[in-house]
């Protein structure tokens, strides 16, 4: 029997695994439909444990009938098994049926979400329903082994599927999702679900004769079974409320210290499991001894309530430790790595004492309905009972007591109704008055409560710094204005250095200057994402903004008369109630009766196809933030598209700040495939917005400027004209083609959720997607020459906006470019490129010029800095030859041609431009600075393209490229092979 127990517990932890993936990736699934992952991950939950209730509760009235409990288990585990397998191919019939059908034909919002979450829960139910049934048809098969001892197997079988679920948690995140995708998820869980159906088969089959042998005998007890079990339901079923209240509670409060991501909250989901778990192994090994087990259940509750109410003052002691943590950790994937173990432990530390002690109930619970005479019947009653319970928690905690009272206090209302359940089991059912301990009990929780609710409550400014982010616990110079728990987030807005910042879970959303000052980068993303369709589409009467943040955006749309309606979609009423703080900047978002507000899910809301629109402007928050990458798939851009009118045009927001270029170009690709003919801008150093259109775009109109509200408010931020937005444009679909090739990305996929699997490591090591904004503002004039990128005259590019690195390499050139001509430029205007003037300066009017290769260096640098930004006759004056010679004519000849590859390169000689490269190319590698050789190359390579020169890239890198190892322009030359390898054609070459 020892080799049959054995096998069993083997498929049961299996079998346990494979739930929680189901849980984990149904959670994805869902969330393509409901939203958000707040609200997929409590629809998930509640009906999980809804259908695991119905399952357990319908298998308690048949327990006692069945003469092979295990075999009926091994069905149950086949069925699920195969509806795993299918579940893929049903949820795509489904959704596409809804969204082409159903969704169309209902008229309301509320109707549309009604369906929407009755659709997604009846996808679940059959194997949620299913699993329900596993427990009580396990146990039931295990206590009736010979010399089955009640609490050791409940307490055993507990413990060993709970661990086999924490297991599958961190699987399915972290091995199954980045491996296979969602599908592949499900058809591994699938399979492993026919593997414990196979194990469970074999092990029914070495058992002699049938299972049904008696079971367990009872114990006579004075205390009527029926009293019993009545009050022990509704323990277990307050108690399970309880608990998910708690989860629910430190997830959210972890994430402000952690960061919202993915793998945050399956960490945290697993330590969760793992401390039932670990409750379920200690009835295992003491359950059996207990003599009152109702009164040790009474002890635990008690205990549980102090450790929950406990866990309270822990969390806000975890804001002070990531801090810490982030600096003490390199930002590399091995410290990611270690992060993430970081994570767990945090968590294990907040979650598994009270965990612990809510995992020892169910089978402390079951174990003393059955030693009192209950039958096998009260296995699934009681799970049923927990079970229902967790659905109550789920729903009260996150859409009730959480917005209503804070998560810290509905942690301590919990930790209190947990307190009240542990005295009402000592106190009524054993021993049945106040004894000293109970009464000592009684005290200490209440006692521990008023401290708590006086004194131990987190600090909501530390919950809203985004210590994650910043490294930082000190709250010098912040100011909170404004903290609300939300159903699906926690917003904030706090006054710093001036600025107000509204951050949903302390991850900073936007900042906003008062008016009067200057404004900061976010100002000219928002006011970019309006002007840019304004400007673009000739009637933009229906907009729709994706993302209320600030306001700002809404704001600015509605700066101009040609908007009728505009509505924009936010999931959290509660940032919308923060963002008013913001106020004056963004009053007519509130103010304008144009402007309509809608509290759900972005999905959801074009899937309904209610209304189509001229414009749809898609902000946001970032895509490491769990359940935000759906937002940049190719699924979602395909409904985007259906859901705007002929020639309307999406435009969407991206930050290229804490990403790695192989991860934006998958995001990019998404976009491309339904939206072909795109364009790319730079709103700052960190914030692209694409423009993509239906159709082919007219030129940029200066509609937005005729508004003489909005043309203020452009001006503020820099952009006084079409041309400052022109200048802005970093290239066409031809420069995002050429990124998506050169990063050899594939689309990102509502399948494959590539993006909120890498990016939270991405931002931990503070990754950079530069390569578009580094080909617009430094070295050679790639963009410009390909992609027909203007060059700007100066009345174009006023620097408004700080960390606008676009601007400032405009002005810097442009400044290096007054010096020289002796124009007098303020001191605080010196850099870099003007002390490079100044040297040249020196060394034209010294008697004793600098050796030549120093001065090709300042020359190659200099060339780098002006050569995509000023203007053409003032270039000229710098790269001229003649000039050079008549101050110095005793300057080497590859000098010369060094200037002669400038000066060609401006004035857009092609084949001069050449022809110099070629002779500098030309000359021993000893005579030439690396760099310079480089330069040469790429110059070499743009001039043959401007030409019409199919294979340019390929000929100079064949003959040259050998010789001239990559340096710093390794990743231009690799763009160049790229562009040339999809076939596009070079914007000089087509130009007169």
């Amino acid at each position: 029997m020892n080799a049959i127990n054995a096998l069993l517990q083997l498929a049961f932890l299996l079998s346990g695994c494979a739930a929680l993936i189901y849980q984990s990736i149904w959670t994805h699934y869902l969330g393509l439909t409901l939203g958000h992952a707040a609200y997929a991950q409590s629809l998930v939950l509640m009906m999980f444990m809804g259908g695991m209730a119905l399952g357990a509760w319908v298998v308690s009235r048949i327990t006692t009938r069945l003469h092979r409990p295990v075999m009926a288990y091994a069905s149950v585990e086949t069925l699920i098994g195969l509806l795993g397998l299918a579940f893929h191919g049903v949820f795509l019939a489904v959704t596409q049926w809804s969204e082409a059908t159903v969704l169309p034909a209902i008229g309301s919002a509320g109707g549309a979400a009604l369906w929407q979450w009755l659709s997604a829960a009846l996808l679940i139910t059959p194997q949620t329903v299913l699993l329900g049934a596993t427990f009580p048809l396990m146990a039931a098969g295990v206590l009736r082994l010979p010399g089955s001892a009640q609490g050791r197997t409940l307490g055993g079988l507990y413990f060993i599927n709970g661990l086999g679920a924490a297991l599958g948690a961190l699987l399915a995140t972290f091995v199954l999702l980045p491996r296979w995708g969602m599908p592949g998820a499900l058809t591994a869980a699938g399979w492993l679900n026919l593997a414990v159906a196979a194990l469970s088969c074999a092990a029914a089959r070495g058992m002699h004769g049938p299972e049904s042998g008696t079971g367990p005998q009872p114990t006579p007890s004075a205390a009527a079974p029926g009293r019993l079990l009545h009050a022990l339901l509704a323990a277990t079923f307050l108690s399970s409320a309880a608990s998910f209240a708690y989860e629910l509670g430190w997830v959210r409060m972890l994430n402000q210290a952690l960061g919202s991501s993915l793998h945050s909250f399956e960490l945290m989901l697993s330590a969760f499991i793992l401390g039932l778990a670990l409750g379920g192994l200690w009835v295992r090994q003491v359950g059996d001894r207990i003599a009152d087990l109702v009164r040790y259940a009474g002890i635990v509750q008690v205990l549980m309530a102090l450790c929950a109410m406990l866990s309270v003052a822990v969390l806000g002691s975890a804001y002070h430790w990531v801090p810490w943590l982030m600096t003490a950790l390199a930002r590399s994937a091995a410290g990611y790595v270690l992060y993430n173990v970081a994570t767990a432990s945090i968590a294990m530390v907040i979650m598994v004492p009270a965990a612990f002690f809510a995992g020892m109930t169910l089978p402390l619970f079951t174990a003393a309905l059955l030693r009192r005479g209950a039958g096998e019947r009260a296995v699934g009653q009681i799970y049923a009972a927990n079970t229902l319970g967790a659905i109550l928690g789920v729903l009260v905690a996150a859409h009730g007591l959480m917005p209503l009272m804070g998560v810290s206090l509905m942690l301590l209302l919990a930790g209190a109704l947990d307190l009240a359940i542990g005295l009402a089991l000592l106190r009524v059912l054993s021993p049945g008055r106040w004894t000293p301990a109970v009464a000592a009990a009684g005290l200490l929780g209440a006692g521990t409560l008023g401290t708590l609710l006086q004194w131990g409550l987190p600090d909501r400014l530390l919950q809203s710094a985004g210590v994650f982010r910043y490294a930082t616990d000190q709250l010098d110079q912040r100011e909170l204005l404004f903290y609300r728990d939300g159903a699906t987030a926690s917003i904030s807005v706090v006054r710093q250095h001036g600025k107000l910042v509204i951050a949903t879970n302390g991850k900073p959303d936007a900042a906003l200057s008062p008016l009067v000052q200057r404004p900061g980068p976010d100002e000219s993303t928002m006011m970019m994402l309006a002007a840019l369709p304004l400007a673009a589409h000739p009637r933009p009467e229906d907009v729709a903004l994706i993302g209320w943040g600030s306001g700002l955006s809404t704001h600015a749309v509605l700066g101009s008369d040609k908007p009728k309606r505009v509505d924009t979609i936010e999931i959290e009423p509660a940032m919308w109630e923060g963002a008013r703080m913001l106020a004056p900047n963004n009053s007519r978002a509130y103010q304008d009766p144009r402007s309509k507000v809608h509290f759900e899910d972005a999905r959801e809301f074009f899937a309904r196809g209610q209304r189509q629109y001229d414009v749809i402007i898609s902000e946001p928050s970032n895509p490491w933030v769990s359940g935000v990458a759906s937002l940049f798939t190719h699924e979602f851009y395909r409904r985007v598209r259906a859901s705007l009118k002929p020639g309307g045009m999406l435009v969407q927001w991206v930050h290229s700040y804490e990403m790695s270029d192989p991860l934006l170009a998958q995001m990019i690709a998404a976009l491309l495939q339904s939206f072909p003919d795109s364009e790319v801008y730079a709103a700052n150093s960190a914030d692209l917005v694409i423009l993509a259109p239906t159709a082919e775009l007219p030129p940029l109109s200066g509609e937005p400027w005729r508004q003489p509200l909005l043309a203020a408010e452009l001006r503020r931020v820099g952009m006084g004209s079409p041309g400052d937005l022109a200048m802005r444009r970093l290239g066409s679909s031809a420069l995002l083609r050429t990124y998506v090739r050169l990063n050899e990305a594939a689309a990102h996929s509502d399948f494959f959720p590539t993006v909120s699997l890498q990016a939270p490591q991405e931002r931990f090591a503070n990754a950079n997607a530069a390569l578009m904004q580094r080909l617009a503002t430094s070295g050679p004039p790639v963009l410009q020459v390909l992609d027909c990128r203007p060059r700007p005259g100066r009345e174009q590019g006023r620097l408004a906006v700080r960390a606008d690195q676009m601007i400032e390499a405009r002005q810097q050139a442009l400044w290096a470019l007054d010096r020289w001509a002796g124009r007098v430029i303020p001191a605080a205007r010196g850099s870099d490129v003007n002390r490079q003037v100044d040297a040249l300066l020196t060394h034209r009017r010294a008697s004793t010029p600098l050796d030549a290769d120093s001065l090709m260096l300042y020359l190659a640098n200099l060339a780098n800095n002006l050569l995509p930004h000023g203007p053409e006759a003032e270039q000229h004056a710098l790269w001229d030859q003649a000039g050079w010679r008549r101050e110095h004519p005793d300057l080497p000849t590859k000098v010369h041609d060094q200037l002669a590859l400038y000066d060609a390169t401006v004035q857009r000689d092609w084949p001069a431009a050449e022809a110099a490269a070629s002779r500098l190319l030309a000359r021993p590698a000893a005579e030439l600075p690396p760099a310079l050789r480089e330069q040469a190359l790429v110059l070499g390579m743009l001039a043959g393209k401007a030409q019409g020169q199919a294979a340019a890239v390929r000929d100079w890198e064949a003959r040259w490229g050998t010789a001239v190892p990559a340096g710093p322009f390794g990743a231009t030359r690799r763009f160049l092979k790229a562009w040339e390898d999809g076939g596009e054609r070079a914007c000089a070459a087509a130009s007169p």
